[in-house]
């Protein structure tokens, strides 16, 4: 008996996904845990795995469809033999090239044969029949502007209708108009017999509107995170607070974990991990900043869920770390380089970016000193951080040289207000400059 393969909920806000490519083609063999195919969801690409073993036997939903949750996909059979019925609804048609017929098939099941098309022409080639190149030269018409209506793009006769009023060219220029792109129709020969010189074309070029370029197609999540993005602007009234942070000691404690880190548990700390410690310990003195607004009140979070903004191949994710406030440094690091190496590798798991409740940003590996970032819905704070450099500042009543760091808090303004929300920052910004705080 086949079995059905699932377009699985990947997600707590997801609806439906679109497949990017197929692993396996109909007739592979499968096993359990073998990755049949990726799904972009409205948060990441993910990949789903076969469930069973046996032969991929029908493909319902080929590479670039959009299918709801909970719809089947494929078949899975024991064996090759085994025939699938499925669904006409949900069989996507095979592509084939525009103007193509459906191929037909003689009595005895062989493909049958059918009148040969015309082989494409060399890219480039200029192919015109004998009585098209006689008219042209008779009627001064230059066929390079001729578009050729006969079999695989030639010029024939009849597409000299009209083209006698195309502006003649002189060889430079010629191959200039292509390379240009300039329609020389509208464009004033000033060369002798007023042919159209390589300086007429110049001219024409400086008085042309720049060339509009085709835009180029959003992914599924690239789409949604531009309405998330945009909703979110425009309904939760933000509002910004900035500091700027000696973060001296904070270098300096990642200085002298490194090594330690590496030693004991093959991992490589950053600042971004002790920020993240940083933001557990204020947020649990702060749980105001991690509630929710709804229409009906103020949402509390039901744990420290802090989500890091994170850069792959498919853009930008924000994979979250739960419990972060009962998690141990080392903890903390081993749970964030997986996170982060499985979004890069496209091999996220569901889980990994639901229930999110703070967002720490962080470009200051990106050389930037500063910026304000959007919340993360429904967030009600999320935390942009810039490069630690050396800036003028008074430390210890002395003006000089000191490693800062520039913080930006964006916060919704419906659920803390100025106050409550400077008091969050003062917090974190206080265990910046004290970081060994937030390791007791």
């Amino acid at each position: 008996m086949a079995t059905e393969v699932i377009l699985p909920m990947l997600g707590e806000t997801m609806n439906e996904g679109t497949i990017v490519a197929w692993s396996k083609s109909e007739g592979d063999a499968v096993r359990p845990g073998d990755v049949l195919f990726s799904v972009e969801s409205d948060k990441a690409t993910l990949e789903v795995e076969a469930t069973t073993a046996g032969y991929l036997r029908r493909i319902l939903a080929p590479a670039g469809s959009t299918v709801a949750v909970l719809s089947v996909v494929a078949y899975i059979t024991a064996t090759l033999d085994e025939v699938v019925s499925a669904p006409p609804a949900q069989v996507a048609p095979a592509p084939r090239s525009a103007g193509s017929a459906p191929s037909k098939t003689s009595e005895t099941g062989l493909p049958a044969r059918t009148a040969a098309s015309p082989a494409p022409l060399p890219s480039g080639r200029l192919v015109a029949s004998p009585r098209a190149r006689r008219a042209a030269r008779q009627r001064n018409i230059d066929l390079s502007r001729v578009v050729g209506s006969g079999p695989a793009g030639r010029i024939v006769e009849r597409d000299l209708d009209g083209a006698g009023s195309a502006p003649r060219l002189t060889p430079v220029a010629g191959r200039m108009a292509g390379d240009l792109r300039i329609d020389v129709a509208g464009v004033l020969g000033t060369g002798p017999g007023g042919r159209v010189t390589r300086r007429d074309l110049e001219t024409a070029a400086r008085a042309a509107p720049p060339s509009t370029v085709a835009a180029a197609p959003l992914t599924r999540m690239q789409r949604i995170m531009a309405d998330r993005m945009a909703a979110s602007f425009t309904s939760a009234p933000h509002f910004y607070l900035h500091a700027e942070v000696n973060a001296r000691r904070l270098s300096a404690m990642r200085q002298e974990l490194l090594p330690i880190l590496e030693a004991s548990h093959g991992l490589r700390i950053t600042i971004s991990d002790l920020l993240i410690l940083i933001c557990a310990r204020a947020l649990t003195r702060h749980p105001q900043a991690m509630a929710q607004y709804t229409p009906d009140g103020l949402r509390p979070a039901p744990a420290v869920n802090i989500g890091l903004a994170a850069d792959t191949p498919n853009g930008l994710v924000v994979p979250v770390i739960h419990g972060a406030d009962r998690l141990s440094l080392a903890e903390l690091v081993k749970t964030r380089t997986e996170l982060v190496e499985r979004a890069r590798a496209g091999k996220s798991l569901p889980q990994d970016f639901d229930g999110g409740v703070f967002t720490l940003s962080n470009l200051g590996a990106s050389r930037v000193d500063s910026f304000d970032a959007i919340l993360n819905p429904p967030q009600a704070t999320i935390l942009a951080v810039g490069r630690i450099a050396e800036r003028p500042f008074a430390e210890g009543g002395q003006l000089g040289l000191v490693p800062t760091m520039k913080l930006s808090l964006s916060v919704d303004h419906r659920v803390l207000d100025g106050a409550a929300g400077a008091r969050f920052l003062d917090e974190i910004v206080g265990l910046v400059e004290s970081p060994a705080q937030a390791l007791v």
